[in-house]
């Protein structure tokens, strides 16, 4: 039963690492967008390209949330001053681990788009929702959340 309640923690630890990887997609809205009006414009996609996102290299939630798994791990190995060492060791590495998996680079795309006024706007984005040249799209321009193009 010790073993399988160790499991579950370090299995929740995984889980609440993955979810601090960035996502740059067209498809996610962060809380600070739902329910914010943003204009739209039309357009048509007239040249793309495969980028590489990187996020800015600053600890954050990756981090923090990363210590507190791994310190939560840690302290279900050994007994006292090794239980301590085990939980410090468990912290610095679910940190650093948090660190690298929120601040790793991702795939996107580099969209320049003709909207129908005649101006031309270029926009990187994560590669969802999948779009091709010639695609009739929205780009929607936000002030408080990410920019996005989505398809028409």
């Amino acid at each position: 039963m010790f073993y399988f309640s160790r499991c579950i923690c370090i299995s929740i630890c995984c889980l609440l690492l993955a979810g601090c990887a960035n996502n740059y997609s067209g498809d996610q809205y962060s809380s600070r967008g739902v329910g914010e009006v943003s204009r739209s414009d039309r357009g048509v996609i007239i040249s793309m390209r495969r980028v590489e996102i990187k996020p800015d290299e600053s600890p954050g939630a990756g981090a923090l949330i990363g210590g507190v798994g791994g310190a939560l791990a840690g302290s279900m190995f050994g007994k006292g001053g090794g239980k301590l060492l085990t939980t410090a060791a468990g912290a610095a590495a679910g940190g650093l681990a948090g660190h690298m998996i929120q601040n790793r680079s991702q795939d996107g795309v580099e969209y320049t788009v003709k909207l129908e006024s005649g101006s031309v706007i270029t926009l990187a984005q994560g590669v969802t929702p999948a779009l091709s040249v010639g695609q009739r799209v929205y780009v929607v321009h936000s002030s408080r959340d990410r920019s996005r193009i989505i398809p028409e």
